[in-house]
């Protein structure tokens, strides 16, 4: 596991559109409307304006044959009404290859981010997870997170609605 550089935007990117894609995809949606939003949120330019934007790291997890299977986003930003005063952290993406589940990774990964969260002195680490995730969901709980609120996202023309989750990191 590493620190992405904007010398990884296209290994970053590729594996952005594959979990998107196995997560999201058929049977969860239809091809279309995922397809929508990879292609408005998965360029390699968009990608690189993230990677150099001083409010979000990526973390990458690498096989052992060097390519890219997993990531997390971190992104610095006002978190949610529900945690309003808390000093807290976004986890914006969290995703490991399909094929890889089970291995450990997801864990590790949230792990090195919510670590990544305490060394930088925050005190609670926040992210949304789709109300229809029940395997991402299960997940977080056993990480510790907790349910505090929901919202709309805009999924291609579908608006669906998030769960708010958080966790305290002091």
């Amino acid at each position: 596991m590493r620190t992405a550089t904007p010398d990884d935007v296209i290994e970053l990117t590729d594996v952005a559109i594959r979990t998107m894609q196995e997560a999201f995809g058929p049977p969860h949606n239809p091809a279309e409307l995922v397809e929508a939003y990879i292609t408005n949120t998965f360029s390699v330019e968009n990608t690189r304006r993230e990677l150099i934007d001083s409010k979000n790291t990526f973390l990458l997890v690498i096989s052992p044959d060097q390519e890219v299977v997993g990531y997390a986003k971190l992104r610095r930003d006002r978190p949610p009404r529900q945690l309003k005063g808390q000093h807290a952290i976004e986890i914006q993406r969290l995703y490991v290859s399909a094929r890889q589940i089970g291995q450990g990774l997801g864990r590790q990964l949230m792990q090195n981010c919510l670590t990544r969260a305490r060394q930088e002195g925050y005190k609670a680490v926040w992210l949304g997870v789709w109300e229809r995730n029940e395997r991402a969901i299960a997940f977080y709980k056993r990480m510790g997170f907790e349910t505090c609120g929901w919202h709309y996202f805009q999924f291609g023309n579908e608006r669906q609605r998030d769960y708010w989750m958080k966790i305290e990191v002091q």
